[in-house]
């Protein structure tokens, strides 16, 4: 099972981009074997599609050396009066690999000529932060000869996030990443008020899970922006003209952006599309078998014996559907390979003398290099991967099947969303190899008409911000964008949302009645938006004004929800947190977080947990295991304690996912203790704070407070060299700085300069020192005693250390009082008195 199934998305989004290599193909495509095919007059000189193509000696002099290419195709030419010539709001619709990414760079152009350097900021927004990347490299050697810097928003801080806005003229990020930066804005309104230009791509991820933060990205760019310029781009679909009235043509009119559409005669390789359903009442795993033995059939129906790609949903998958097929092959599917190769992994060894292979990130790099290498000479004929695969190789694939819809992914089976479907698909007939393609996907018969309008681009875009109003309206009110029930109103019309919920308000469960769709999705509205409020007003994260003024802010409560992204059913676990919590009392609240809400024991893996449980390095044990949420507390501890799944029998198919688990625990756990901190220094309870930043410490650092492990902070000293140091003695940080640099070589066996490394990386920790005093105090009887305390802090370091391992580092002292909190800030150094 693949590591991170979290990065496949991003892989295929690179891979799709890749494929802008080749845009300027004119392309055709087909739904079915009845579709258009290629034409003889489907281009002249001077035109394509009956569409006269625009000369790069159109643009300025300075822009040309941008485009690697004479004369734009048909659908920028189409596009060109639209983006380069007008400064409207702009929708774009076309099918991969056609071109789209030289709309926006014409986009960036326009801004360009129209307005001076330095007056304007550029925001290019995508969904993953591998394709952010992508498009910095390419960027960066574009525009760099006209004076742009490209940065990427990728920082954790606020300190980070604002430097790199400041230092870029054209920004690349997520939705995730421009929320964070956004959410305060009025801490740098100069900055935000620069952005004349916003670059929007796979606009059409609104349909998914994280589109709700798209889509109130964009709307808040709607509000607080002066004369934002928007630029989207889209995978095709029926309801384009949904987004062009969202967005609008500009920040002066209630009209729809242009738009424009090309459907998928603009493919550049035609592309058949087919889609299987087979009954069944079994579980994914149990499906996904029974779809090997349809297979052949497929192969031999819509391979033509050229190149195969068959996307499987997990690794153990891939090594068995390419078993499967292996010991059923015949000549008549795909041709034997002929010549000598040897692979490392037996298994693929045996499969690959059938001309079948497997291919996924869990394998020896080597033997991965191989697979490629033997596939792309034609002496591998079908490859069954995980969506891994795409990551910059573009493979000859005449035949893509997906092999079930769903996937392995925050341990659980979940469908594929549609964008990961499409590029997968994608794969088959690359412009480079390949004239045609076929794709095939195989599902339950329940899904078949859902794919059907997929992959036919017949199913509409609905939003998904109703499914997490709350903690979005938390966050608006945090901004003062939203502080009445009328301004929140305000503010939900210029989302998405609104305007799909006009549409097809059966979808939002409102009042189906068409006469009555509008007056009942306002009421309906005003509904939602009220029982919200009470509901944050009633756990006190927002507060109402004085006098019943209608007025809403947010509490300290409100601010921690929405600068730590915690969701609302987290935040009412902490705020019922027992007063002076003790850790484990901690942990256990946090295993109860929403963020957690979907994680589950599956059949015959709470057996793994009660030997979690029982190990040594479990400093919280479990007296029982019975709830879902004390699997999340197990896994808390084994990534803090560097605890391993348990080996043997009925273990092992386990593993992977357990070590999945734990990075998706740990990643919202920091995000979640941090919340609980700030949350209990409002609360002056000086305890449960002292505990939570301990647990902030140990889930950063992956070891315990005061434990050996300490020492795998530094870079090289994996598990078995830490042993061998407390073997020798060697059990801290203070141990290591007192040890001579060769001492350290001989316990590790390791050769010069290891051992001066080591040193030099703990001389990056800070030492501290504290000095406190009392300057005077006061108070008899009658009044309570007052005391003032100078406390003064530094380090004992030769050099002062600023970062460790590139991170910022801080220092925080408590003072513990019985009543009264003040807190005081200085530099990087946070101070609180509780």
């Amino acid at each position: 099972m693949d590591s991170d199934p979290d990065s496949h998305i991003e892989d295929l989004l690179s891979a799709l981009h890749d494929d802008d290599r080749y845009d300027n193909q004119i392309d055709t495509g087909e739904w079915s074997s009845d579709g258009p095919q290629r034409g003889e007059s489907w281009r002249d000189d001077s035109r394509a599609y009956g569409i006269p193509l625009v000369s790069l000696n159109t643009l300025p002099d300075r822009f040309r050396s941008i485009f690697p290419f004479p004369v734009f195709n048909a659908i920028q030419s189409r596009t060109f009066p639209a983006v380069f010539e007008s400064s409207d709001n702009l929708v774009l619709s076309s099918p991969t690999g056609s071109g789209k990414t030289v709309i926006l760079e014409l986009a960036i152009c326009r801004m360009i000529t129209t307005r001076e350097q330095g007056t304007y900021k550029i925001i290019y927004q995508a969904p993953t932060k591998a394709l952010c990347s992508e498009r910095k490299r390419d960027w960066e050697k574009k525009f760099s000869t006209l004076g742009l810097t490209v940065t990427e928003l990728t920082g954790d801080t606020e300190h980070n996030q604002i430097g790199v806005v400041k230092n870029g003229d054209l920004i690349v990020t997520t939705p995730e990443k421009w929320d964070s930066m956004t959410r305060r804005w009025q801490d740098q309104r100069k900055l935000l008020d620069m952005v004349k230009l916003f670059l929007i791509d796979e606009v059409h991820i609104l349909k998914d899970t994280r589109g709700a933060t798209l889509e109130v990205v964009v709307s808040r760019m709607k509000s607080i922006g002066i004369d934002v310029r928007f630029v989207a781009l889209s995978a095709t679909v029926p309801n384009l003209e949904d987004i062009a009235t969202w967005l609008g043509r500009n920040s002066q009119s209630d009209e729809p952006a242009q738009l424009e559409r090309f459907g998928e005669e603009f493919r550049p390789v035609r592309l058949q599309k087919f889609v299987y359903g087979y009954s069944s009442n079994m579980n994914d795993f149990a499906f996904d078998k029974t779809l090997e033995k349809h297979l052949p059939e497929i192969i031999r129906k819509h391979s033509s014996r050229k190149p195969v790609l068959i996307f499987c949903m997990t690794r153990n998958m891939c090594s068995s559907t390419s078993k499967f097929l292996a010991q059923n092959h015949t000549t008549a599917l795909w041709p034997l390979p002929h010549g000598n190769f040897a692979f490392r992994d037996k298994e693929l060894q045996a499969v690959a003398v059938k001309g079948v292979a497997f291919h996924h990130a869990g394998m020896d790099v080597a033997d991965r290099t191989l697979v490629e290498k033997l596939y792309l000479e034609g002496l591998i004929s079908v490859i069954c991967c995980t969506s891994t695969l795409s990551v910059g190789v573009n493979l000859p694939a005449h035949l893509v099947i997906l092999k079930n819809t769903v996937t392995w992914a925050d341990g659980k089976t979940q469908e594929y969303v549609d964008l990961e479907v499409m590029q997968m698909l994608g794969r088959a007939g690359r412009p480079q190899f390949d004239d045609s393609g076929v794709a095939v996907i195989m599902t339950r018969s329940e899904n078949k008409a859902k794919y059907e309008k997929l992959v036919t681009g017949h199913e509409k875009l609905e939003s998904c911000l109703h499914l997490n109003m709350i903690e979005h309206l938390n966050a608006e009110i945090s901004l003062g964008t939203i502080t009445s029930l009328e301004s929140a109103k305000r503010w939900l019309k210029s989302t998405f949302l609104w305007v799909r919920l006009r549409q097809n308000p059966a979808h939002y469960r409102l009042p189906g009645q068409p006469a009555l769709c509008l007056t009942g999705a306002d009421q309906k509205l005003e509904e939602i938006l009220e029982k919200d409020l009470a509901a944050l007003e009633s756990e006190q994260i927002i507060a109402k004004g004085a006098n019943g003024s209608g007025s809403y802010k947010n509490t300290e409560y409100g601010v921690c929800m929405a600068r730590y992204y915690v969701k609302f059913e987290t935040m009412k676990v902490i705020l019922r947190l027992e007063k002076k919590a003790k850790v484990s009392a901690i942990l256990m609240a946090m295993s109860q977080a929403g963020e957690y809400s979907e994680i589950r024991f599956r059949s015959g893996e709470k057996t793994g947990y009660k030997e979690l449980n029982k190990s040594t390095s479990m400093k919280y044990p479990l007296k029982d295991i019975t709830e879902p949420f004390h699997k999340v507390y197990l896994l808390m501890q084994a990534d803090i304690g560097s605890i391993e799944w348990p080996t043997g029998d009925g273990f092992a198919k386990f593993n992977s996912t357990f070590i999945q688990e734990k990075a998706m625990v740990n990643q919202h756990a920091q995000r979640i203790i941090r919340a609980i901190v700030d949350c209990r220094i409002h609360d002056k309870d000086a305890v449960t704070t002292r505990n939570a930043l301990e647990i902030a410490r140990c889930l950063s650092a992956k070891c315990w407070e005061n434990s050996p492990a300490q020492i795998r902070q530094l870079e090289g000293l994996g598990v078995v060299y830490v042993r061998k140091l407390v073997t020798a003695g060697i059990r801290s940080l203070a141990d290591l700085r007192n040890t001579e640099g060769f001492k350290l070589e001989q316990i590790l066996t390791r050769n010069p300069p290891f051992g001066m490394k080591l040193l030099k990386d703990v001389a990056n920790i800070p030492i501290f020192r504290v000095y406190a005093d009392v300057i005077s105090h006061s108070g008899d009887l009658v009044n309570p005693v007052k005391a003032s305390v100078r406390v003064e802090m530094g380090c004992l370091n030769d050099r002062t250390p600023e970062k460790f391992h590139g991170r910022l580092l801080y220092a925080i002292f408590i003072a513990e009082t019985d009543g009264g909190a003040d807190e005081a800030r200085t530099g990087d150094y946070m101070f609180y008195g509780l």
